[in-house]
C-alpha cells in the first residue's frame, strides 16, 4: 500500500468520493470505473481516490494520467482480514462522503467500516443481467440490501437481482462512453499484424470467460469461411478459455485471428467492417459501445441490456443465444450489403452520442451521489 500520509490533502468543501475496485485489470466494469472518473475529474467540488485490493497494472495509466491518486490496498489472501484495518486508515485520512464499489469483494470490507464511519455505501455490482441460486448470489444480494444504493448499468441487471428501478435508492445508470477515444482512431490502422488485404474483417471484442459464447463465434466463422474467401475473422481479448478456443479454430489457419489483451482496441476496431457479441447474458456491453462509436454495424446475442442499446434491424441485429446459423445469416447479410452495414453504423453512433455519452453517466451519477447523501441528511 502506498502510505497514508502521502495523499493529498483534501478539502472540506469538496464532494469527496473513494471508488474501492477488486483489481484494474483488462475488463468491462474497470473500463467504466476509468470511465466515471475521466467524467468526474471535471466537476468542479470533488475530490476523488482509487483503491484498488489487486496488483494489475492494465488501467493505471489512464488513471495516473488523470491526476487522481491512486492507492494499492493489495490482499495477502482472498480473504486478508488485514484490509480492514488497512482501508480504515485510508478512510480516516481522505474522509470520503461516498464510497464506491464495484465489486462483491469490495463491498464485503467496504461494508463495517462505511458504517462505522458513517460514509455512505454506493453499490456498483450489478454489471450484467445473471439470475442465479446458491449462496454465492444470496449473499451478494444481501451486500446489496445492506448498502446506502444499489447502482445497475441496464434495467435487466437490477431487475435480475429482484430490485426495481422505481424502488428506493435503486439506480440505473447507463456506461457513459469518451467519443474523445475515437477520434483519431480513424487515421491509425489496427497494426501490421491485422494484415487485412483487402478483405473483409469481423470482430468479436471480449474475455475469454464462461460468461463470453466465443464457441459459437469460432462456429460462425468456420461456417462462413466454408463458402467464402473474402473475409477474416478477429478475437480481440484473453482469458481461462483462450487456447482452448484457438484450438478450435485452429482449421482455419489465418482466417481466424487471435490478437489477446490489447490497449489499441480503437484503432483495431476502427479497421473492422462489423462487430459481435456472443454471450450468455448482458447489462450494457463496453464492446458493443466501442463497435458503435467506430460506426460499425452490430451483431448481439438477445436478451439482457442487449436490448437496451441494441436496436433490433436499425442499429445492427440481435440474434438469439448459442445460435450459429442465425448469427451467419447476419454477418453474410452485412457482408453483402455494405449499403445497410453503413447506414447501422451511422445508427449506431448517433444513439451512443444520445443515450450512452459520458455526459449523462457523470450527470446522473452526481444527482445519485447527491441524493444519497441527501437521503440521510448527511454532508460532513
Amino acid at each position: 500500500m502506498i502510505p497514508v500520509g502521502g495523499m493529498t490533502a483534501h478539502s472540506d468543501k469538496a464532494l469527496r468520493v473513494l471508488h474501492l475496485v477488486d483489481s484494474l485489470r483488462v475488463g468491462g466494469k474497470e473500463r467504466q470505473v476509468v470511465e466515471l472518473l475521466k467524467g468526474l475529474r471535471s466537476v468542479k467540488h470533488v475530490q476523488l481516490m482509487v483503491v484498488t485490493m489487486g496488483p494489475e497494472q492494465f488501467y493505471v495509466p489512464d488513471i495516473q494520467k488523470l491526476g487522481i491518486p491512486l492507492l494499492y490496498l493489495v490482499r495477502n489472501m482472498r480473504w486478508d482480514p488485514t484490509i480492514f484495518s488497512r482501508l480504515s486508515a485510508i478512510l480516516r485520512e481522505f474522509r470520503p462522503h461516498i464510497l464506491h464499489t464495484n465489486s462483491d469483494m469490495a463491498t464485503f470490507y467496504a461494508l463495517p467500516l462505511t458504517r462505522l464511519r458513517r460514509i455512505r455505501l454506493v453499490n456498483g455490482t450489478i454489471r450484467n443481467a445473471f439470475s442465479g441460486r446458491g449462496f454465492r448470489w444470496a449473499a451478494q444480494r444481501l451486500l446489496l440490501r445492506l448498502s446506502d444504493a444499489r447502482v445497475a448499468n441496464s434495467n435487466a441487471g437490477l431487475e435480475s437481482r429482484g430490485f426495481r428501478q422505481t424502488g428506493k435508492a435503486n439506480y440505473v445508470i447507463y456506461n457513459g462512453f469518451d467519443m474523445g477515444r475515437f477520434e483519431s482512431a480513424k487515421a491509425r490502422s489496427g497494426g501490421p499484424d491485422l494484415r487485412l488485404q483487402g478483405k473483409q474483417a469481423v470482430v468479436m471484442v471480449a474475455e475469454f470467460s464462461d460468461y463470453k459464447d466465443y464457441s459459437t463465434y469460432l462456429r460462425a466463422a468456420q461456417i462462413v469461411l466454408q463458402k467464402r474467401n473474402d473475409v477474416l475473422f478477429v478475437t480481440v481479448g484473453g482469458g481461462k478459455n483462450l487456447e482452448s478456443c484457438r484450438r478450435m479454430a485452429a482449421g482455419a489457419g489465418d482466417a481466424i485471428r487471435f490478437l489477446g489483451e490489447r490497449k489499441e482496441v480503437e484503432a483495431i476496431v476502427s479497421a473492422m467492417n462489423s462487430g459481435v457479441l456472443c454471450t450468455y447474458t448482458e447489462g450494457i456491453s463496453n464492446s458493443v459501445m466501442e463497435y458503435m462509436a467506430a460506426e460499425k454495424p452490430v451483431v448481439v446475442t438477445d436478451g439482457g441490456g442487449s436490448r437496451e442499446i441494441v436496436v433490433d434491424g436499425e442499429t445492427g441485429f440481435l440474434v438469439p443465444q448459442s445460435n450459429e446459423q442465425a448469427l451467419v445469416e447476419k454477418i453474410e447479410l452485412l457482408l453483402d450489403h455494405p449499403g445497410l452495414a453503413q447506414r447501422m453504423g451511422q445508427a449506431g453512433k448517433d444513439c451512443l452520442q444520445r443515450h450512452f455519452s459520458l455526459d449523462q453517466l457523470v450527470e446522473k451519477s452526481m444527482r445519485m451521489y447527491q441524493e444519497v447523501l441527501a437521503a440521510r441528511n448527511y454532508m460532513a
